[in-house]
């Protein structure tokens, strides 16, 4: 039956089925890869946002516009237009929808957030001391500091000469090393 079907129909029907089903294939094995983790989008040609593993061309983007291009053939074939409109139309088609996945996926990208606090951030933000910062810079104090939305503690040094006691409001002035803030009391 499927034999019959496919020898009933002309050139130009079976290159556009035939892409079509080519390309539906293809995305449903993208489907169940990306269900199951195994889509890997270091494998897109990046010709958009570099080291995101998002283009234009990616393996995302090229089988849509088959998709896209294979359907709309047989559907413009189908209504009765010529070869040369349902090419411009599949084209057209395909186009759009390559272009339709790549904003779709940018715009799902810039969703994302690592959520690492950026110790950098804090300098010049106020802070309250939470356990006593020793004078003269040495270690073994801590500050309790809104970064990034989320309070957060954070290691802290001073070069003042007292001690600044839990509850002193002091303002970060230097980040060193990795996370620890250099902090001078508010005046």
């Amino acid at each position: 039956m499927l034999s019959e079907f496919w020898e009933a129909l002309n050139l130009e029907l079976r290159v556009f089925y035939g892409i079509g089903l080519i390309a539906l294939f293809g995305l449903l094995i993208q489907l169940l890869l990306s269900l199951f983790g195994g889509m890997d989008e270091a494998a897109d040609i990046h010709d958009g946002d570099h080291g995101s593993g998002l283009g234009i061309l990616s393996v995302r983007g090229v089988i849509a516009f088959f998709t896209g291009f294979g359907w709309a053939g047989v559907i413009a074939i189908k209504s009765g237009l010529g070869l040369a409109a349902a090419i411009t139309i599949a084209v057209v088609v395909g186009t759009l929808l390559m272009v339709g996945i790549f904003l779709l996926m940018r715009s799902m990208l810039r969703l994302q957030s690592n959520g690492t606090i950026q110790h950098a951030n804090a300098v010049g933000e106020i802070a309250t001391v939470y356990v006593t910062i020793p004078a003269s810079r040495k270690a073994g104090g801590q500050v309790e500091i809104l970064l990034q939305g989320r309070l957060t503690m954070a290691d802290a040094v001073s070069s003042n000469d007292a001690p600044l006691v839990p509850g002193t409001k002091v303002r970060v002035i230097e980040k060193i090393g990795h996370a620890t803030l250099i902090v001078e009391p508010l005046s």
